[in-house]
């Protein structure tokens, strides 16, 4: 185990900033990528003025106070924004979780969806689903979102905004670009997870298309497999 900053300087070699200082290089015959994702923050106009958490901070940021927030806005209403949504109305904090689309949990199947609406209502989170978040605004020193429903627009006033509308792949910093390794939005592979370099493979968030760990475990045996099948062949 290395602790550092990585980059590729060739489809074998990859130079490392090392935490502690210093700078190492190591070279392989097989390189694995699987710098997962970022929490993905939308451009809402204030957004970055009035602040807010992601699932990455929000627990650094969180640890400072001496209780939840009191209010909490939640921006998503997919598995992390529903999941923290019932965490912290559980804990104390009155929570409004916005959702663009007409149900949260939407790529679930209707049932599943429907359960869960009613699960976090009962736990005494507010859903608003069909809303569309405009902006954020700071007004007399309060918080508020800003967002559309219906042709109107609705201010919301909070004290903490956690954005959880989804993931984007690490794809900058690393080298892709100066290898020429394709990316549309994730790294583009082949069926067996090879890059544009047959050595160079790509497993997790960073290739998808399912942001689960169990996916990304499934894919690592994958290459692991595709690997020793060439071994042998050799």
């Amino acid at each position: 185990m290395v602790k550092g900053y990585a980059k590729l300087v060739d489809p074998w070699t990859v130079e490392i900033q090392l935490n502690d200082g210093g700078m190492q290089t190591l070279t392989a015959r097989t390189i694995v990528i699987a710098t997962g994702a970022r929490p993905f923050v939308p451009p809402l106009p204030g957004i970055e003025e009035t602040g807010y958490v992601t699932s990455d901070t929000l627990w650094t940021k969180f640890s400072e106070l001496e209780e939840a927030p009191k209010k909490l806005v939640v921006l998503g209403g997919g598995p992390i924004g529903s999941e923290l949504a019932q965490s912290f109305a559980r804990l104390g904090s009155n929570v409004t979780q916005i959702e663009m689309s007409d149900r949260i949990m939407g790529k679930e199947d209707l049932e599943v969806s429907t359960f869960a609406h009613q699960s976090l209502t009962e736990s005494g989170v507010n859903i608003l689903t069909s809303h569309q978040a405009m902006r954020c605004e700071m007004r007399d020193g309060k918080k508020y979102i800003i967002v559309k429903h219906n042709e109107t627009e609705i201010d919301i006033e909070y004290d903490e905004l956690l954005c959880a509308v989804g993931r984007s792949a690490r794809l900058e910093g690393y080298g892709l670009e100066a290898l020429g390794i394709e990316t549309n939005r994730t790294i583009v592979t082949n069926e067996y997870l090879e890059t544009l370099y047959p050595n160079i493979f790509a497993a997790g968030d960073i290739v998808g298309p399912y942001q689960f760990t169990h996916v990304a475990a499934h894919q690592l045996v994958r290459c692991s497999q595709w690997l020793i099948w060439q071994s042998e062949e050799v």
